[in-house]
Formats: structure tokens, C-alpha cells, sequence
């Protein structure tokens, strides 16, 4: 029953952050850290943990069907010039024929962060919110503060580890050719690409297709893997009311399925 999950979810933060915490009611589900991090030559790496209970899980940034992505406010930060994640290769989950892509026991998400102004002090000031599932969904939500200096060995090792666990680049993966059309349908776009390896791929793989635009849903086709080569299509849909400009570059397409995850930014013609 979801009412013996609902006491209290204690958002706990590193003592050296000057912080807040706020109580929410999931005891024993999901604990969120943020990390301190390291300084970098354009300004700091910190990172947002999520440490989950036993058969629960959160969201990879396209989290398939029914799930809840992190997503963060910035709003009351200062000096805070650029923000841009950096997400460790997901698990897929299939249950029930629903399929959703995310993490389980943790997530690691590094976050760089660059400064308006250079030289001077950020302060971040955020909220975050967040799914956890296990048999039901929780959406969570939570604020934090974060001054952001120096380097914290103690979270700089954890850190690393999740951007060394990010998906393969395409090239490094050894996919050799990628071939893109994108052809209008009613209510959007249908993109189809093929990819071309050294090797034989996955007969599980399966490709999730990105388009980052408020006004845009994706359905994502089946995928189909023929040797060396893997064909996919999905449908882009645009409900706003302003047209819908497609940009090739900004188009992801990730592979996942295999024993890495790839991704290909960019959808080349």
C-alpha cells in the first residue's frame, strides 16, 4: 500500500554546503545530496545524488513510458552563468510491457557550472524535482542552496566515476556511418535514421530520440538491427502554437539495449 511509504523524506546535504532541508513524505525511499565538487578551468563540477531504497527507482532524462525526469529551477541563483548535465548511462526496465529507462539504487548526476562573471562567487539557489517508483510513482520536490567554492576531495572521486560511466560517444563506439531524414507528418516530423557499426549490434538494441523543445513529445518506433547496421524512427510531435523549426544538430539519438549505451548528437543527412 502506497500509505506505508508516505511518513517523511529528509533531503540531507553535505555539511560543508551551506544549506537547507525540507521533510517530504517518503521515509526510507530516496535520500538527495548535493555535492560540493571540484573546481574545473571554466568554473565548478558539482553533482545531485540520489540514493534509493531498495526496489525503487528514479528517471533518466528521457525516462520512457510514465516516468519523471529530474528537472531543476535555477531561478534564485546568483552569478550563475550556464548549467549543463552530464548523465551516466541508464538501465532499461520492461514491466508489464511498459518500458522506462532510468537508475536504481543511485544516481550520480555531475553538473558543470559556469559563472556569469568570472573570478567572482556563485550562489546557487535551486529546486529540484524528481519521480521514484517502485509498485506506485512519487513526485518529489525539493530546495536547496549551494555556495559554490574550492574542491571537496570526498565527493570529487564520486564525481568522476559517473562521467567516466557517461554513454560512448558514436565514434569511439565504432559506429563507422550515420544517415538521417527528417519528413513532415500531421502534427510534426518523422526522423529515421540508420546507423552503420564495425561490428554486429545488440539484437536488443533499441534507440531513444531526443529534441530538447518545450513544445515537442517524441514517440519513439521499434527499432530494428540487422547485423552491423540498426534502423530507427520516431514521430516528433509540436503542440505549440508557434511552427516548429527542426534543427539537425540538436537532435540525440542514444543506443541502448547493449553492453554500453552510445550516443550520436546530431542527425547528419
Amino acid at each position: 500500500m502506497i500509505r506505508s511509504y508516505l511518513t517523511a523524506f529528509c533531503i540531507a546535504l553535505c555539511p560543508s554546503v551551506a544549506a537547507f532541508a525540507q521533510e517530504y513524505n517518503i521515509q526510507n525511499v530516496a535520500r538527495l545530496d548535493i555535492l560540493p565538487g571540484y573546481e574545473t578551468p571554466k568554473g565548478h563540477m558539482i553533482a545531485a545524488r540520489i540514493q534509493l531504497a531498495p526496489g525503487w527507482k528514479t528517471y533518466w532524462r528521457a525516462p520512457g513510458g510514465n516516468g519523471i525526469p529530474p528537472s531543476f529551477d535555477w531561478s534564485g541563483s546568483q552569478n550563475l552563468g550556464a548549467v549543463s548535465f552530464h548523465w551516466p548511462e541508464p538501465s532499461v526496465f520492461d514491466k508489464q510491457g511498459v518500458r522506462t529507462i532510468g537508475y536504481k539504487h543511485e544516481l550520480v548526476l555531475p553538473i558543470s557550472i559556469t559563472p556569469k562573471q568570472a573570478g567572482k562567487p556563485v550562489s546557487l539557489q535551486g529546486e529540484v524535482q524528481f519521480g521514484v517508483c517502485e509498485d506506485v510513482c512519487l513526485p518529489v520536490k525539493a530546495r536547496f542552496t549551494l555556495n559554490v567554492a574550492g574542491t571537496d576531495a570526498g565527493s570529487m572521486a564520486a564525481i568522476k566515476d559517473a562521467l567516466n560511466h557517461q554513454p560512448q560517444p558514436a565514434k569511439s563506439a565504432g559506429i563507422t556511418t550515420a544517415s538521417c531524414d527528417i519528413a513532415p507528418i500531421e502534427g510534426g516530423f518523422r526522423i529515421t535514421a540508420a546507423l552503420q557499426g564495425k561490428q554486429a549490434l545488440p539484437a536488443g538494441s533499441f534507440t531513444v530520440m531526443e529534441f530538447p523543445h518545450p513544445e515537442v513529445w517524441i514517440e519513439q518506433n521499434s527499432d530494428q538491427v540487422s547485423g552491423k547496421t540498426l534502423n530507427t524512427s520516431a514521430n516528433l510531435y509540436a503542440y505549440g502554437k508557434t511552427p516548429l523549426i527542426m534543427d539537425r544538430s540538436r537532435i540525440t539519438m542514444t543506443v541502448l539495449g547493449g553492453p554500453r549505451a552510445i550516443e550520436l548528437r546530431g542527425c547528419p543527412s
